[in-house]
Order: C-alpha cells, then structure tokens, then sequence
C-alpha cells in the first residue's frame, strides 16, 4: 500500500510538471486550453478556472493530457472561425506550435535540475571518504598489506581525502606500481604501500566489456558531508541532470542495438523502487524523482509518432516544406506509433510480472 501511494505521488507530480509545460507554453503564445486533466478515462472530480480551462483529475493515474482549442488533427483551418483564429492551436505559427509541444519534455528536465540543486543546497554533497571497507583476499591491495580500515593519504606524492579521487588515479595509473601512502588508526602509525595494480575486463551496468585496473578494495562507510551556495549547487544540479541524461540514453542505445539486454520496467517495477527509495530517506526519494522526470521528458523526446517527438518531427516537415504532413500518413503513422508504445507496454508489464509479482508468490 506504502508502494502505491508514493508512486501516485511521484507520477502525479511528474505528470502535473510535464502537462504544467505544455499549458503555460500555450498560454504564452495565445492558445485557449479547454482541459487540463491528471490522469485517462473517467473524471473523479475537476473545476473550471476564470479562463474556461476545465482542471480535473481522472481514474487512472499513468498519464495525463492538455486539450487545446483547434488543435492539429481535428479540424481543418479554414474551418475555425475568424474571431477564434487568435486562439487556436493550429492556426499558430510552426514554431509556436514547436514551443507547446516542446515545453513538456522542457518541464521534466527543469524539475530535475530543481530537485537535484535543491537538494545539493538544502542538505549538501556526500563525498566518501579515502578510507578503506573491504578487502579482497588474493588481490594486490590484500597482498601489499593494506588492511580494513586504513586511510589512504596520498598516491604517488599526491595528497588525496575522497574516494572519487582515488578511482580515476588507480585508472589512469593502468598496471604502473603506485606507492601509498596511509594512516592506520588501529595502532596510530604511517605506512608506505607499494602496490601494482590488476588488469581486468570486466561488463559494466549498459553491457559495455572495457579493461579496469584494480587492487581489490571497496570503500569504507564514512563519508564527509560538504555544504554548497546556491551557484555551486545550481552548478552540480545541472552536472548531475547531464551525466543521468547520458547514461539513459546509452543505456537505451545499446539495448537498441542488441549490445546489452532489454531490461526496462513498468508503473509496478517503478511503484516498488519508489516505495523502497521513500523508504531510505525522503533525500533518496527526491533523486529517483529526478531520474524518472528525467526518463520522462526523455522518452517524450523520441521521434515517435503520437509522442510530443513524433509532433516536433511533423511540424520540423511542415516547416521545410511549407505544409503540413498529409493527414493519411500522419494517421498511418500514428497507428504505428500506437503500436510500438502498446507493444513497449506489454513488454514493460511482462518484465513486472518476472520482477515483482512472481518473487512475492515465491516467497
């Protein structure tokens, strides 16, 4: 029930943000907005603002939608009368009709970069310490000496205190031997290491084979928090929504082409990851919703016809051409699109049902 609840939340919130966009973006380009409804099918409860908008959520919760007045699609042009031309969709300009349909996906990466530089503002950056957690017998660091934990100083003469320091300098470093440099606070003494690290080819989490360089250490539990101004954290907000930006889309580049297993999931797979992340901590909570809104304005993005891509991609033609895509390829298109995002859903609930609804039943 936890699970449910903060998955509505979050898809809620997300779905308000995505649809918000497309709303204030039409409203700065004139376009009148008929409804503006939270979730498909039958409305649960709603209410009409001073504009005319009907505001109203719906039964079921894995979606929402902006109706504009005359929007592409329903009806011709010269079919809008004269006094309402102002305020109809289709009679705007190709790259004001652009902006509304861009402004969605916009608003999820701007929701992202809020959460996560909020985030970074309010309650600071982990950074974990140069210290040493596990270490693993028969590997270089074991049998060099270095034991759980010691605190490593510096490498090579270079003073380092955080672990992400300490991984690209092993990295670069390649199979080159590296004296450390670490306090042992067990018996409060300095030791000089010699240690050669260990060539590897190891998979990475998208599938990628690639050589490591390794002594076989983990990292210890402690960690220094550092607190950031707002510029600084506005600077790792917009760092962190590029880097997660990145690794989704090659995530989903090599799973397209065949270079790693498709392994996506549906609203169950989301719902029990956002109960377990609201469950560690409303911090943890805030950065997966920062990574779905993300996912979201992402996958909206695709040039896939019935998704706001598949419209930028019909009004980029329209642009070049000077008019719009025939109405029977868009319909042919959109069919295909149809069919490709309820093939997509199917697969997602089949992934749901291996993942979170059989291991229940097993036990």
């Amino acid at each position: 029930m936890w699970a449910v609840l903060v998955f509505t939340f979050v898809i809620g919130v997300l779905v308000f943000i995505h649809e918000l966009g497309h709303y204030l973006a039409a409203r700065s380009v004139g376009v009148k907005v008929e409804t503006f409804s939270i979730g498909f099918g039958k409305e649960l409860f709603g209410w009409y603002d001073r504009k005319g908008t009907r505001w109203k959520v719906s039964i079921l919760p894995l979606g929402g939608y902006v109706k504009m007045y005359a929007m592409t699609g329903e009806v011709n042009p010269e079919d809008v009368p004269e006094e309402e031309k102002k305020h109809a969709f289709i009679s705007k300009s190709v790259l004001a009709r652009m902006w509304v349909v861009f402004a969605g996906p916009f608003a999820n990466f701007l929701l992202a970069f809020i959460v996560l530089s909020g985030v970074f503002y309010a309650v600071g950056e982990r950074r974990i310490l140069a210290e040493v957690g596990p270490v693993s017998a028969e590997m270089p660091a074991a049998e060099a000496g270095l034991i759980e934990g010691d605190r490593i100083q510096s490498i090579g003469g270079v003073e380092i205190k955080f672990w992400d320091e300490l991984v690209p300098m092993i990295r670069e470093n390649g199979d080159k031997q590296m004296r450390f440099t670490v306090y042992r606070p067990s018996n409060d003494t300095i030791h000089s290491i010699d240690i050669k690290p260990l060539e590897k080819e190891m998979t990475d989490m998208l599938g990628k084979t690639q050589k490591v360089y390794q002594i076989g250490i983990q990292a210890g539990s402690s960690f220094e928090r550092i607190d950031h101004g707002i510029v600084e954290s506005m600077r790792l907000g917009a760092i962190s929504t590029y880097n997660q930006t990145s690794m989704i889309l090659t995530a989903l580049w090599r799973m397209v082409t065949g270079q790693m297993a498709a392994d996506i999931g549906g609203p169950l797979t989301i719902g029990k990851v956002a109960g377990e992340q609201a469950t560690a901590g409303f911090e943890s909570l805030l950065f997966f919703m920062a990574f779905i809104s993300i996912n979201l304005g992402l996958i909206n993005l695709f040039p896939v016809p019935v998704l706001d891509g598949g419209h930028l991609v019909y009004f980029a033609i329209e642009g070049i051409t000077g008019r719009p895509l025939n109405e029977r390829l868009q319909d042919i298109a959109n069919r295909i699109g149809m069919g490709l995002l309820a093939t997509l859903m199917i697969f997602a609930f089949y992934k749901d049902i291996l993942n979170v609804i059989l291991p229940v039943f097993k036990g």
